[in-house]
């Protein structure tokens, strides 16, 4: 799967370089990024820590954007890792200033507290931006996936291979203007012949700048998975409070 994900990185700048050489008005390519890192600590009767870490990068062109990302979480419980979870993604919205535009996704998950060995998401779809407000700004799209997921101790069944709906939203809101941002991802990914086979994925958090680049941040996740090995929870709830830095456009 990491070979997929390199092919669609090559395609990208391959395509992008091919539009910006037939089109001498184009502007040069726009780069932006964020790195984050978040934590919990909890001591007494219950002693707990969990850091996170997250980074992206965006190169947007005038027809393409493109966004690489990728993260990590690590957890102990009294003093044994009960969290360890790697995500990397990658998407590529063609016409993405366009109310309408289509993209396509590779999605890679490792979880040890799941015991998901692989998940892997191929696909594409379509986005659609009913306000395109920069402080106010939603997005929806609606994508259809190959899900292929290689559990860590099976359960009753086996290793799963699914086409999926994934349905997101997304919105940024500019509560207190530049002072106070909020920020919402969700996803629902049916199974396409069983909806009550689904997985969810809500992402929210609140961001409020301190300086130019540099924001506090207060993030909850809450993930749903339809199948996970046995003896683990489907349902996990994480809140943690850490800093952002943005650069780039």
């Amino acid at each position: 799967m990491t070979k997929i994900l390199l092919v669609f990185i090559s395609l990208l700048f391959f395509h992008s370089g091919s539009v910006l050489s037939q089109n001498n008005n184009a502007s040069d390519p726009e780069w932006s990024g964020s790195l984050s890192g978040e934590g919990l600590y909890q001591s007494g009767n219950t002693r707990k820590f969990y850091v996170h870490g997250k980074g992206s990068i965006t190169r947007a062109d005038r027809y393409l954007e493109t966004i690489l990302t990728g993260s990590y979480g690590y957890g102990e419980n009294r003093g044994r890792k009960d969290d360890n979870e790697m995500i990397a993604s990658f998407t590529a919205d063609l016409f993405y200033k366009n109310r309408w535009s289509p993209f396509i996704l590779q999605y890679i998950n490792y979880s040890f507290a799941k015991g998901i060995d692989l998940r892997s998401q191929s696909g594409g779809g379509v986005k659609y931006v009913p306000v395109q407000n920069e402080d106010h700004k939603t997005s929806i799209s609606l994508a259809l996936i190959y899900d292929y997921e290689k559990l860590a101790d099976k359960p009753g069944n086996f290793d799963q291979e699914n086409l999926r709906f994934s349905l997101r939203v997304r919105t940024k809101q500019n509560i207190i203007k530049d002072r106070l941002m909020f920020n919402l991802t969700a996803f629902y990914q049916p199974v396409v012949n069983n909806f009550s086979r689904s997985n969810f994925r809500v992402e929210t958090g609140l961001t409020a700048p301190l300086i130019k680049g540099f924001s506090l941040l207060a993030n909850y996740l809450y993930t749903f998975e339809d199948v996970v090995s046995v003896g683990r929870m489907r349902a996990d709830n994480k809140l943690t409070f850490g800093l952002i830095v943005n650069f780039g456009k």
